[in-house]
């Protein structure tokens, strides 16, 4: 069967035929996943195994040509490694499953009774590499008397030529390897994997005659109607151009982009628990990494960003390309753990990166172009402060006034500015687009930079504090705290974790936010609009708190005092010995205050002249009067001694018995205390009846509001009342 171009063919329809054969020809390299020091193998056969076997796949594109010669021949220019994988996979799934399951998707009917017992794959890379695969097909895939692939080479038809041939040797090792993956598995699902492999895996081929040689890009339909897409649209463009036009001859342009084809197809990313079935999403997202690293302009670059065109593979050569591909994957392996970086792994949710990680990968990758004698630490250094400064600074395209601007493409231009790869030589470019936060901290590891040991023992001291949810990137102010000393920094960091805690959420900040009302720092609590205050719960507000320059010493001193002994009992005396005169004294004072406020917002009420405590967020949830809450603090004390209890509902401070059912409703309400005294099982009648003849409220006015009930209450009030007394002789101290 002769392949038509843009046809989806299966591997039972590539391997069929009396006569026909696919042929690896005399161009092609020899066959090389099977190598020990790069064996690809293992890899591609756990990919298939875990593949849905019940669903069909395209695993790509494959290139060849029919000549006049050999009509029915099929001369494979792309898809070498990938059809003689699958080739030998099928060879030990027939041995595994009784020499006869797979042996016509091996060798014709044909072939093996009548004619010279050819394979459907013939190696024409060397004579020698032809017949070792036919000897191989014929005394070991088809036919039992040889234990184990390690006996091979002990067989009277093994040629001494087989032990120079590279192809051979390779064969052997993948062999070796396949037999290892499928050892343990039982024969119904070697069955499956075979079914699968032979009726449901799918190649598309593309003739290499029907190529249109020039500018043309062309776009082949396959079966389904589908376009082909844009790294199979673009494979044969890039051949074609670099083999044949463009003037810097690129030979080996198949078998490199086949390299990198398969390197995507081993690292493509999981998806829930299944893989992708290409390698097509990692290569366009890398693509779209080299255009952003060949970008001559910041208009360019702003525009390449998430561009979907063609590839400009005439302006950016193969070996660019190439050279690239191998500094992005030398990047992929690599362990950033340490300072806390995330990994390079190419995204699987989206197509190409967010541009906070290209800020990271792309002037990495352009130092790594630059100083190619650059060790790993030194590429971690640059990995780490553009991975950090991503956390804090503004790395998403914009425009100004017009103006297009790429932050991505401004980083790139900081490398080209480096004069040598150490990183103490982007001190200059960084100072003059920054406040000094890298430079300070690049200056703070040189001061070590005699002992490689202790230079890396800061750096990695730094990367956990930057790590940490309040600085997130930004210890510029701790750093000037320890004055290059790098045990001064340990003590400070470690007492702002003993408070702050490593995760947001994990610490009770009470007593910290009274202590440092004490400290008179600047804007805090902070003041978001109109009377609304809050006490700085989240990360970003420390942080910004902590940078503030009106702050620094302050805080310094705060940790310094600290630092002297036992930090609770000096929070504590900070509190004790603070006049009551200030505005935020009752804060200070009386932890019960912030404990209400979950979410340590208040809020000032013009109208009553008091602070609102915001239960929640906001005002429109759960709020209380301060006095409120004071007067309840005070009736816990001397209400847990009786038969009462009280409860908050709002503003209102609810006091009830529940043996006799009365309840006792206070409330604070234009500078006057509300009482409203009944019982909850009697009807409530509305007329106002003065009880008790001595009434009273801040303002010092005559005011009662009294409800009437069926049972008298002068029995239970003399005790509240008496109560109520003590309690505003206690708020008015």
């Amino acid at each position: 069967m002769r392949l038509e171009s843009g046809n989806n063919y299966s591997v039972s329809q590539l391997f069929c035929g009396e006569n026909d054969k696919i042929i690896i020809p005399d161009l092609q390299r020899d066959y090389c996943w099977g190598n020990p020091e790069n064996n690809l193998v293992e890899g591609f056969v756990k990919g298939l195994l875990e593949m849905d076997h019940s669903q069909e796949i395209t695993m790509g594109l494959i290139y060849g040509y029919y000549d006049k010669f050999t009509p029915c021949h099929l001369q494979l220019c792309d898809g070498q490694q990938r059809l003689t994988t699958i080739f030998l996979i099928l060879g030990i799934l027939n041995r595994k499953l009784g020499f006869n399951e797979y042996k016509l998707r091996l060798m014709s009917s044909f072939e093996l009774e009548n004619d010279d017992k050819e394979p459907y794959l013939q190696y024409a890379v060397r004579e020698s590499s032809l017949y070792f695969l036919s000897d191989l097909a014929v005394y070991y895939f088809l036919q039992a008397g040889i234990a184990s692939s390690e006996e091979i080479p002990q067989q009277s038809w093994f040629l001494n030529e087989y032990r120079v041939d590279p192809t051979v040797q390779s064969i052997l090792n993948a062999i070796k390897t396949i037999e290892d993956c499928f050892d343990g598995i039982d024969n119904d699902k070697l069955t499956s994997l075979g079914d699968f492999i032979v009726s449901k895996l799918n190649f598309l081929f593309y003739d290499m005659e029907n190529r249109e040689n020039g500018e043309e890009t062309f776009v082949i339909i396959n079966t389904t109607g589908e376009p082909l897409s844009a790294t199979q649209n673009l494979k044969p463009l890039i051949i074609d151009w670099n083999r044949n036009w463009n003037k810097e001859k690129y030979p080996n342009v198949a078998q490199d982009w086949e390299e990198m084809e398969t390197w995507f197809w081993r690292n493509r990313n999981r998806q829930g628990t299944e893989y992708p079935h290409t390698a097509d999403e990692g290569m366009n997202c890398f693509l779209n990494v080299v255009r952003l690293l060949h970008c001559k302009t910041e208009e360019e670059s702003y525009k390449t960003i998430d561009s979907k065109d063609k590839f400009p593979y005439k302006d950016i050569s193969f070996r660019e390309v190439y050279e690239d591909f191998k500094i992005y994957a030398k990047l992929y392996g690599m362990d950033f753990s340490e300072r806390y970086d995330k990994k390079i792994s190419y995204p699987s949710k989206q197509q190409f990166y967010e541009q906070n990680r290209l800020y990271a990968i792309l002037p990495t990758m352009r130092y790594c172009l630059h100083f190619k004698d650059a060790e790993n630490e030194d590429i971690k250094r640059i990995y780490h402060i553009f991975s950090n400064m991503a956390r804090y600074r503004k790395v998403y395209r914009s425009e100004n006034d017009g103006k297009l601007y790429s932050p991505v493409h401004r980083a790139i231009e900081m490398i080209d500015k480096m004069e040598t790869k150490d990183i103490a030589s982007l001190t200059k470019i960084l100072a003059n687009i920054e406040n000094g936060e890298e430079t300070s901290k690049i200056e703070f590891a040189e001061l070590y930079k005699n002992s490689p040991k202790e230079r890396k023992e800061v750096e990695l001291l730094m990367a956990i504090a930057e790590n940490h949810y309040v600085f997130n990137g930004r210890i510029n102010t701790m750093l000037k705290w320890s004055q290059g000393r790098k045990n001064e920094f340990i003590k400070y960091y470690n007492k702002f974790v003993e408070y702050w805690g490593d995760k947001e959420g994990n610490r009770d900040l009470d007593l910290l936010r009274r202590a440092l009302l004490t400290r008179n720092l600047h804007d805090y609590p902070r003041q978001f609009g109109g009377k609304n205050y809050s006490f700085c719960l989240s990360g970003e507000n420390w942080q910004e708190l902590i940078n503030d320059k009106e702050n620094e010493q302050k805080f310094k001193s705060f940790f310094d005092d600290l630092l002297m002994g036992d930090s609770e009992q000096i929070m504590n005396k900070m509190i004790e010995d603070y006049p009551n005169n200030n505005q935020w004294a009752e804060f200070i004072k009386r932890e019960y205050l912030l404990r209400y406020c979950k979410q340590k917002n208040i809020q000032w009420d013009d109208q009553e002249q008091v602070w609102l405590l915001i239960k929640k967020e906001r005002r429109s949830g759960d709020y209380m009067h301060v006095y409120t809450r004071h007067l309840g603090n005070y009736l816990n004390n001397e209400l847990s001694k009786q038969q009462w209890k009280f409860r908050f509902w709002k503003c209102l401070l609810v006091v009830e018995n529940s043996s006799d059912d009365y309840v006792f409703d206070i409330y604070y309400n234009q500078s006057k205390w509300v009482f409203q005294f009944f019982r909850r099982n009697h009807e409530v009648k509305n007329d106002l009846q003065q009880y008790v003849d001595d009434t009273w409220n801040f303002n010092g006015e005559r005011y009662v509001k009294a409800i009437d009930f069926e049972n008298s209450v002068d029995y239970v009030y003399p005790n509240v009342k008496k109560l109520l007394d003590e309690m505003m002789s206690q708020i008015a101290k």
